[in-house]
């Protein structure tokens, strides 16, 4: 199994961070996303977004989570603190046939705040069963499931 040395980021406002690839870069953000990917990559893009709950209690933010789990047959599971759905979705983008790997993380602050990070990882379909791609893949599910939140600072 090779080791894969990995760098932490840091997005909205460190609100929340976690692990990528080391020499993986930044590509331009879209709208509240962070993007993410290999250098030189035509597939292979991780998108980080951030979304506040206010109000939620943890078995409100678990059965939300389980039904998007139901609506996507996807997975339901822990990771620490975390709480994590994940699922495949296959799609087109200008006619070429895509796969998107999603995973929702919540995490619970407390009645009054909670936080939900989306991410998404996107192949072309054609790569989803090469060794590299569901290495890196499986990685990634690890990395995301890890997501360290960070409760904003209200002033």
């Amino acid at each position: 199994m090779t080791t894969t040395r990995l760098d932490r980021v840091f997005t909205f406002g460190d609100q929340l961070s976690f692990l990528i690839p080391h020499g993986w870069i930044e590509g331009e953000n879209e709208g509240n996303n962070y993007l993410y990917h290999a250098p030189n990559a035509d597939s292979g893009w991780l998108r980080a977004s951030l979304l506040s709950l206010k109000n939620t209690s943890k078995e409100q933010l678990r059965d939300l989570l389980s039904e998007r789990a139901e609506k996507h047959t996807g997975e339901l599971y822990e990771s620490g603190d975390n709480v994590v759905v994940a699922w495949e979705q296959m799609s087109e983008e200008d006619g070429v046939p895509i796969c998107n790997y999603w995973w929702a993380v919540a995490h619970f602050h407390g009645p009054a705040f909670t936080h939900e990070a989306l991410f998404s990882y996107t192949i072309l379909s054609e790569r989803s069963e090469y060794a590299d791609t569901r290495e890196t893949l499986s990685l990634l599910a690890k990395l995301v499931a890890e997501a360290s939140f960070t409760e904003p600072k209200i002033a």
